[in-house]
């Protein structure tokens, strides 16, 4: 006899994980549960997550066996299948325990809505190394959201979130980063140097433990001298001048189509100056 999830109302409440949608859905109404076949159901192509861990996944698996599947997922509708939001950990354990059927509130998602409910899903439980985390960013960025936006869904900082960006920069620098050899203080520090001979020496020194964090600002700071003669200062002040200049009255006549690009503009100007802001309250 084909097994199917044992299903109450509660504990469908409790295990939707609705607080996870809550950002991402303002404003929808929960769908009805539908039961649909596990084979139909396909993982959520925008997953950061790359490890599930098989032991654990046989424990989840042996407790759907012994007290059922509670709650359901959420997915949307792609041709004749169903494409799963979050809860991947879930339908594998199901598919494990020899489900054949799970419960699905099916919604209409966008892309960016199914990556958003990933990454906030997995950030929030904390199940995904920091490369993981940068790539999932980075996949927003390149759906065009802004760092500030990233920031309001997924509830991290802008400065955190650029922080992590900058490691996909040098590839050596994040495998080890996800490997765990090298912290994301320390991976953002080296990852300055342009010279990949340099940065290797580094990461090996600090994968045996020879160099405290403040050991790593000073190598840094000998192999690229000439970041102590930057002038962030011209810069700064330039865009100040073209800021001050925009005439306010003006802007009010403009077309609604005008206004919103301008107001797009801004935004992102916000984003990229609260990063920096952060990033230097960190140094």
């Amino acid at each position: 006899m084909a097994k199917r999830a044992r299903v109450t109302a509660e504990n469908a409440q409790r295990a939707l994980g609705l607080d996870l949608l809550d950002r991402i859905l303002e404003g929808e109404g929960l769908a009805e549960v539908t039961e649909v076949p596990i084979s139909q159901i396909d993982p959520n192509p925008f997953q950061p997550r790359q490890d599930f861990g098989t032991e654990s996944l046989e424990e989840l698996a042996a407790s759907i066996r012994a007290q059922g599947f509670y709650g359901h997922l959420v997915a949307r509708r792609v041709g004749d299948r169903y494409q799963l939001a979050y809860g991947e950990r879930r339908l594998r354990a199901a598919q494990m325990a020899g489900l054949s059927e799970l419960p699905l509130s099916i919604r209409d998602l966008s892309d960016g809505q199914m990556l958003e409910v990933a990454i906030t899903e997995n950030v929030q439980r904390k199940d995904l190394n920091p490369i993981e985390e940068a790539e999932a960013y980075n996949r927003l960025v390149q759906l065009g959201y802004s760092y500030r936006q990233i920031s309001q869904k997924v509830g991290k900082s802008a400065g955190h979130i650029s922080d992590l960006l900058k490691l996909l920069r040098k590839p050596d620098v994040a495998e080890q980063v996800r490997q765990g050899e090298v912290g994301i203080v320390e991976g953002r520090e080296i990852a300055k140097i342009e010279d990949a001979s340099v940065r290797q020496e580094l990461l090996e020194k600090v994968s045996r433990g020879e160099l405290d964090r403040e050991g790593i600002k000073q190598a840094v700071r000998q192999a690229q001298p000439a970041v102590h003669a930057y002038n962030p200062m011209p810069a700064l002040r330039a865009a100040q001048r073209k800021i001050e200049s925009l005439q306010l009255d003006l802007l009010a006549e403009l077309e609604p189509a005008g206004r919103d690009q301008i107001r797009q503009m801004l935004q992102a100007i916000i984003a990229q100056a609260t990063a920096v802001l952060e990033s230097l309250q960190q140094e």
